[in-house]
């Protein structure tokens, strides 16, 4: 059996960071088997008992995470609207129910993560949070800095019932746009760009928080790192 980090097994069960359990050990508040830890212990999650300020630490049920390049023409649910619906959440063929964090629209393709730990999902779908998302538009005429600056300063009215928030915006070449949200309105960046007489020719999603979407193609996915896990549960602390 392969014996595991203290720190690791702590962020996993303890619904803290590993800096975090790092910090709790060095305070002598972790025991393992009746006895003060020290950082850098490793240990048999199986048989090992753990404590935390003197409350036993119980092994949580394995959390999946997977990071999807959504392709164009799925929808970001679990539930078909009509039979031709193709659901992002069938391309991950784990066994176990996911859910989607967060929506990206049926046009749009992109970075989603699909995960079956609600707890965390909740947490970071919180507007309040105001987490980052990063997308790049390709327009299909090139746009003026002047109109750039004005959808960066936000208080745009597209007809959610609220004005936008000020966003990041860069231009990558003439009519490609980085853009970097902390909300998510229904067709936000679409809106945005149409106000001016622009259309979104095509709009990929690359950045969900600390995740990036990489060199993924449309279809394909792969596992969250246990670096990109915790930086997401850092942000939401």
């Amino acid at each position: 059996m392969a014996l595991l980090r203290l720190n690791k097994f702590l962020a996993e069960n303890a619904g803290v960071s590993r800096r975090e359990a790092d910090r709790l050990i060095e305070s002598g508040r972790v025991l393992v088997n009746g006895s003060v830890a020290a950082v850098g212990l490793r240990i048999d999650d199986t048989t090992d008992r753990v404590q935390l300020n003197d409350e036993p630490v119980v092994k949580r049920r394995i959390s999946h995470f997977y990071a999807v390049n959504k392709p164009v023409g799925y929808i970001s649910s679990t539930v078909k609207q009509s039979a031709g619906d193709r659901l992002v959440t069938e391309i991950v063929q784990s066994g176990v129910r996911l859910f989607p964090m967060g929506r990206l629209d049926k046009d749009s393709e992109g970075l989603i993560i699909l995960t079956d730990d609600g707890e965390l999902m909740d947490k970071v779908l919180r507007s309040r949070n105001g987490h980052e998302k990063e997308y790049i538009a390709m327009l299909d005429s090139k746009i003026s800095d002047e109109e750039l600056a004005e959808i960066a300063e936000g208080g745009l009215d597209i007809g959610e019932g609220r004005r936008t928030k000020p966003c990041r915006i860069t231009r990558m070449d003439g009519a490609r746009i980085s853009v970097v949200l902390t909300e998510g309105m229904n067709r936000q960046i679409r809106k945005m760009f149409a106000l001016y007489g622009h259309n979104v020719t095509k709009l990929t999603r690359v950045r969900f928080m600390n995740v990036m979407l990489g060199d993924m193609k449309p279809g394909e996915y792969r596992r969250l790192t246990d670096e990109e896990l915790e930086g997401m549960r850092d942000m939401v602390k």
